[in-house]
């Protein structure tokens, strides 16, 4: 059996990674030479860490090779009631700020026995192979469901390094600013929405923050999912899937569930039929949403329109959550949950992550009984 992945990016050999550890399939990778992968996204969750280990035997050792830094955590500086929160690992389990670039290199060479090919596909269809995944980046327009986010726009701007363990997620007047300490540079990017401020008005604001230095480039975010995911042939991965702002960095982990989820479908033993793949899929979309959207609900440092607008949106994102989550957010706030620290819930947040979130945010049990109240998800 052959496996075709379209798309070099992270997500395409990290798919190739999966398949390779956990199936027999001949695997092709083929890349477009014309489009350079996106090099946004250089923080993880805690599961990268595992899987590079899991599949290629990843240490400490390897660190310097992928630029990496140790992430124990993520400041949000100026959000919510309590205004500045880290939201903390457990002790001794980090993810890791990484390179983009030398991550690819990295995987690329631990990967043998994988074909690569140059080629430029428009119709995916046509791809040949027993399975397809599709990692071309972003979705052509007439696939994409819009969905409303708070942001749309980003400025990015790369500066000396900084010794800091943790991401840094800095409210500002008109978005919020990441920033992301790499063995070599520290990248910042400002993600704003463009109803509410001019690109010069953001790098103004920004670079009161971290200084004048290297020339600045910018980029449309659109928030998206893509209609017509099904379980066939051909499976959509990464932003050829769908795309959500980098708040949590929960693309990577919904690219490794994706990979499962694909596995489940292909695997002749398993054959996960088309109505529980949709099911799976819509909450895999679902929970990445809501996890991103609750870090709006109390705004911040700022009384903005952007951050009036980030709170309406994120109590409708709320209000409409199968009842099912708001169950366990109100277990989780009422102390009647007793799981184990690990045990993951939501986006595979442990119960740990989102107590914290909860109470650096200032989310209440009276918040979610309200939802409970609103919510047409019964």
């Amino acid at each position: 059996m052959k496996l075709t992945i379209v798309g070099r990016g992270t997500v395409g050999l990290m798919a190739a990674s999966h398949f390779r550890r956990w199936s027999d399939y001949e695997i092709e990778i083929i890349g477009d030479p014309e489009i350079p992968p996106l090099t946004v996204g250089e923080g993880s969750v805690l599961e990268l860490p595992e899987l590079l280990a899991e599949f290629y035997h990843f240490s400490h050792l390897d660190m310097n090779t992928v630029g990496a830094t140790q992430k124990h955590g993520i400041h949000y500086d100026g959000w919510g009631e309590s205004k500045d929160f880290v939201h903390l690992f457990l002790l001794g389990v980090y993810a890791i700020h990484f390179d983009s670039s030398k991550l690819r290199e990295y995987i690329e060479s631990n990967l043998p026995d994988v074909t690569f090919t140059d080629d430029h596909i428009d119709d995916i269809e046509t791809v040949d192979g027993d399975f397809v995944m599709d990692c071309r980046g972003w979705a052509d327009e007439n696939l994409r469901i819009p969905i409303e986010a708070p942001v749309n726009s980003a400025v990015i701007v790369n500066r000396e390094p900084v010794e800091r363990s943790t991401t840094l997620a800095k409210a500002m007047k008109n978005g919020w600013m990441f920033g992301i300490p790499l063995q070599h540079r520290m990248s910042y990017g400002y993600l704003y929405n463009d109803k509410f401020a001019t690109e010069e008005e953001i790098l103004e604001e920004m670079l009161e923050v971290v200084g004048e230095g290297s020339a600045h480039r910018t980029m449309s975010i659109p928030s998206y999912y893509t209609g017509g995911q099904e379980a066939g042939r051909i499976i959509r991965n990464g932003n050829a899937s769908h795309f959500f702002e980098p708040l949590e960095a929960t693309s990577l982990s919904a690219a490794d569930t994706m990979n499962r989820m694909a596995f489940d479908v292909w695997h002749p033993e398993r054959q996960f039929e088309n109505v529980l793949f949709s099911t799976a899929y819509e909450n895999l979309l679902m929970e990445a949403e809501s996890v991103i959207n609750m870090h709006y609900l109390k705004g911040s440092v700022h009384e903005t329109a952007f951050w009036d607008n980030a709170k309406e949106i994120a109590e409708e994102t709320m209000s409409t959550l199968p009842l099912r989550y708001l169950l366990t957010f109100r277990s989780v706030l009422d102390e009647t949950l007793k799981p184990q620290a690990r045990e993951l819930l939501l986006a595979g947040w442990p119960i740990y992550s989102i107590k914290q979130n909860f109470k650096g945010i200032g989310v209440t049990l009276e918040d979610v009984e309200r939802w409970m109240e609103k919510t047409p998800n019964r």
